[in-house]
């Protein structure tokens, strides 16, 4: 059976696996946009801007091989404090404001969600927290309890710096997702605000998911990678050194590049509908999978790159950590690109080494393929 045919006959069946292992994640890619999430402003109800912000959807399959959600995302509400304003999303947020002060200054608030880390990353993300306002490193994460929605949450406060600031930040864990609310400013204005943040953070609520469609709109999509020197493999040819594994769980695709004294890294190739969860989900993810903290959304455009893969822009992100199953070095070369509504998710993890003689020949190898909707 060819590459392409196999894919083609076990779409199905990995669409299905990715509906049921994620059907109470969120609403799908449509609901997904601001206005589609009711909120209030003050006493009285109003909708907001549009806009299309990827979100963290839960991980029940931690430490698997497998991209996060299937294009679903969850759902968040609240209700607006009297004179925050909304402001455009960016790659991370999924809601975005400006909390006035005195004298034309205004706060910064973000909601953010993540995939749940763990408490042992709460310091990694307070001396984040800390640079920003730079300060030094803490040695211990302090917080205090706060209400945030239907939960209690931890409430961690921020304050000094060469130019006085001020970093609230409320977070919840909720149902294998972190949820960020951050409020960021020079110190009286987050100071001033601080009552109306806690309100804010008292409204919050997280609607049920509607039901996700069992139907599959793209089960035509085959991707056909172009030839390449190499050996052959399942009727593909493939790059010198690479070997397929046949039929892996939850992957459309997967080869083994083995090196020198049991060095190895494997190359992964799965998709899914819709966003996938997002690009930054799916990035703290496999970070996660290399013992990184998440990053910032100051650090986020810094640590990726686009590249074209058939047409459309690509996310790739380079990263080094310790590998969380060998606790070895290793090295992960990560690409997420979308396509006619599909997103592809390509990953070469392994030996530090092998990763870096293979990047060039991983990246040809995405460019190179081709995608069809043949029926």
């Amino acid at each position: 059976m060819t590459f392409v045919s196999r894919i083609k006959s076990r779409h199905w069946l990995h669409c299905g696996l990715m509906i049921l292992a994620f059907a109470l994640v969120g609403c799908n890619r449509d609901q997904i946009k601001v206005q589609e999430v009711p909120k209030e402003s003050g006493a009285a109800s109003q909708t907001a801007q549009s806009a299309d912000a990827p979100t963290a959807p839960t991980d029940p399959h931690a430490g698997m091989d497998m991209n996060m959600g299937s294009g679903t995302q969850p759902q968040v509400k609240w209700t607006l404090p009297t004179g925050w304003q909304e402001k455009a999303l960016s790659q991370m947020r999924v809601g975005s404001f400006n909390a006035p002060g005195k004298d034309g200054q205004s706060a910064d608030v973000s909601i953010i969600p993540l995939p749940s880390m763990g408490p042992e990353m709460e310091l990694n993300n307070l001396n984040m927290w800390r640079g920003e306002l730079q300060l030094p490193p803490a040695t211990k994460a302090e917080s205090e309890p706060v209400t945030v929605g239907p939960g209690q949450g931890k409430l961690f406060e921020i304050a000094g710096g060469q130019t006085p600031g001020r970093i609230l930040v409320g977070v919840l864990d909720h149902e294998g997702t972190s949820w960020y609310f951050k409020m960021r400013g020079g110190d009286a204005v987050v100071r001033d605000q601080k009552p109306a943040f806690l309100e804010f953070l008292k409204s919050v609520s997280f609607p049920a998911a509607p039901a996700v469609a069992m139907a599959d709109p793209h089960a035509g999509m085959t991707m056909q990678p172009a030839p390449a020197q190499g050996g052959e493999a399942s009727g593909v040819a493939l790059p010198a050194g690479w070997k397929e594994i046949p039929n892996p769980p939850m992957l459309l695709a997967k080869y083994v590049i083995q090196g020198s004294g049991g060095a190895e890294a494997d190359v992964n190739v799965s998709m899914l509908a819709g966003q996938g969860g997002g690009v930054m989900m799916n990035i703290t993810r496999w970070r996660g999978q290399l013992g990184l903290p998440p990053l910032s959304e100051e650090d986020f455009s810094k640590q990726t790159q686009t590249v074209d893969v058939a047409g459309t822009q690509a996310t790739v992100v380079d990263m080094t950590g310790t590998d969380g199953k060998t606790g070895k070095k290793a090295r992960l070369v990560g690409v997420i690109a979308p396509q006619a509504g599909d997103t592809w998710f390509y990953k070469l993890m392994g030996d530090e080494q092998i990763v870096g003689q293979q990047k060039d020949t991983f990246m040809k190898f995405i460019q190179t393929a081709k995608f069809s909707n043949a029926p």
